[in-house]
C-alpha cells in the first residue's frame, strides 16, 4: 500500500514525545477509514539496522488516537489498552503508512484497528481502545465532577 498524494494530509501537531518521532502526517482517506505516514530516518534506526518496534507502536498509537478523535468531532480522548503484532521489519527511507479504521463506538470508547505498511508489506497489526475524556460542561453545584 502506498501513500495516496491525493488526500488532504496534515502534520498532527506533536507534543513531547510524539514531536521526537514525527513530523506524523495524517489524512482522512474515506468514511470511517484514516491514514497516517512517517518518512523512516536514520534516527528512527534500532542497533539491526531497521526501524526501531517503539517508533512504529507510536505511530500506530498517534494514527488510532487521532482517528478516535476526528470519529467524535474533536472530542479528546486517551489511549487505555494497546496490542500489537509486529510482521516485518521496516527500513530508513520507507514510509510507514497506518491505515486506521474505527471497529466498533460505544457511548465513551472507540475501539480502533491499524495495519501499519512499508515497502509492498505489511509490518505491524495493532489495535486499542480510547476512552473519550468526560465533557467540559458545567456542574451543578454540590455534584461530583464525572
Amino acid at each position: 500500500m502506498d501513500v495516496d498524494p491525493s488526500l488532504p494530509w496534515r502534520q498532527v501537531r506533536g507534543e513531547g514525545f510524539s514531536r521526537l518521532v514525527g513530523p506524523i502526517r495524517f489524512a482522512r482517506a474515506g468514511d470511517n477509514l484514516w491514514h497516517a505516514g512517517l518518512e523512516i530516518e536514520d534516527r528512527h534506526l534500532n542497533v539491526g539496522g531497521v526501524c526501531h518496534g517503539g517508533v512504529l507502536l507510536t505511530l500506530a498509537d498517534v494514527a488510532m488516537g487521532t482517528a478516535s478523535h476526528e470519529a467524535a468531532d474533536g472530542h479528546g480522548c486517551a489511549t487505555i489498552e494497546f496490542g500489537s503484532h509486529f510482521l516485518a521489519a521496516v527500513k530508513k527511507g520507507q514510509t510507514a503508512l497506518a491505515v486506521v479504521h474505527q471497529a466498533r463506538r460505544a457511548r465513551d470508547l472507540s475501539f480502533m484497528a491499524a495495519e501499519i505498511h512499508a515497502g509492498g508489506r505489511l509490518c505491524v497489526r495493532a489495535s486499542g481502545i480510547w476512552k473519550y475524556r468526560a465533557s467540559a460542561r458545567p456542574v451543578p453545584s454540590g455534584q461530583p465532577r464525572p
